[in-house]
């Protein structure tokens, strides 16, 4: 699960300390509502040296949003036996509103496809679903 808001500015600015890179508070929280996953968090920050924030953050959702349509073509082509386009996009739908969400408002097959695929994040105790991070959360709502 990703960390906590706070946690999470506190591990980016920690890497960008051990990294020698300046970021404003501005920078740690548009990093935050790019990718809120830890491991997100060191790709960007290695991307620094290189590129600018906004174009390294803007790659990424780029990246992603490219897999997730790929992931949904193939859906539609067929590609996987017992998985229906419709169910997916029905599914993936009711995150453009809302990040979290109890995991029964979506049939068995289609969680367990969309949790393989590293689309969504199941929490069993809670019951809940959200995407797998902040930057598949974007690609949904960007592909729909």
């Amino acid at each position: 699960d990703d960390f906590d808001k706070q946690t999470a500015l506190g591990f980016i600015d920690f890497l960008s300390k051990e990294n020698n890179i300046i970021l404003t508070e501005e920078d740690k929280e548009l990093i935050y509502s790019y990718v809120g996953e830890s491991q997100n968090f060191v790709r960007v920050i290695n991307k620094l040296d290189v590129k600018g924030l906004k174009e390294v953050l803007e790659y990424m959702l780029k990246d992603e949003t490219s897999k997730l349509r790929k992931l949904l073509i193939m859906v539609k082509n067929k590609k996987f036996e017992s998985i229906e386009y419709e169910k997916v996009i029905n599914a993936l739908e009711l995150f453009k509103d809302s990040y979290e969400i109890n995991e029964y408002e979506i049939d068995e097959d289609t969680k367990e496809f969309l949790i393989k695929n590293n689309i969504l994040f199941l929490n069993p105790i809670e019951e809940t679903l959200k995407p797998q991070s902040f930057l598949v959360w974007k690609a949904i709502k960007r592909v729909l």
